[in-house]
């Protein structure tokens, strides 16, 4: 990435110290420095700061770095779509393994012989949180949100960068997954019950 040693030598010039960029866009001393050792990237709110206090443009700031942001977006939202996919078979495969558990309970199937069926519904239960956690992961760590935020301004999509930053779920991320997780677990014991139903008859 070029941002790092770019954004240092534009602060230079400026002859601002990083306490005063840092006070001048409302961030901390630590973040600018993060930012020029390339440990994190700015947000779009924090690039057109940057480029007002610094008097260059965004595509200054983050020139021969956006060939980079685009391919990490799109590699990470192909990654993010077969997490996706595995986490929703994973639960899916749990459900039908419970509910098969269920069955041969009913049917006076012993201990012993439930016993495959339980490592089953506990290696499919676990690799759909896995492929939850995985995500969340990529997530946080490659900066997907900042990076898929400043592609689309550089697109002209400002309005959704936007939107995106100011969302419910941006701004309180924990709960957001707690309710994603809740109710992945409704619809989960919603298709139980009703596989659950289904082979009863049976």
């Amino acid at each position: 990435m070029q941002l790092p040693k770019r954004l240092k030598q534009y602060r230079l010039d400026a002859g601002l110290s990083q306490e005063d960029l840092a006070r001048r866009i409302f961030v901390t001393r630590q973040t600018i420095s993060n930012w020029e050792r390339g440990k994190t990237y700015p947000d779009i709110q924090s690039l057109l700061l940057l480029s007002e206090q610094l008097d260059v443009t965004i595509d200054e700031l983050v020139k021969g770095d956006i060939s980079i942001i685009r391919e990490r977006v799109e590699r990470d939202r192909g990654t993010l779509y077969r997490l996706g996919a595995g986490m929703l078979a994973g639960l899916l495969a749990f459900t039908v393994s419970m509910a098969w558990l269920m069955w041969q309970q009913n049917h006076g199937w012993g201990m012993v012989q439930c016993v495959p069926t339980m490592v089953l519904a506990g290696v499919f239960g676990a690799g759909a949180m896995c492929c939850a956690l995985a995500a969340e992961h990529i997530k946080k760590k490659n900066d997907l949100v900042t990076y898929q935020e400043i592609s689309d301004f550089l697109d002209g999509k400002k309005a959704d960068s936007e939107e995106t930053r100011t969302g419910w779920a941006y701004e309180h991320p924990q709960l957001a997954n707690a309710i994603k997780f809740a109710a992945a677990a409704l619809i989960g014991l919603i298709v139980f019950e009703l596989i659950n139903a289904a082979m009863s008859h049976f």
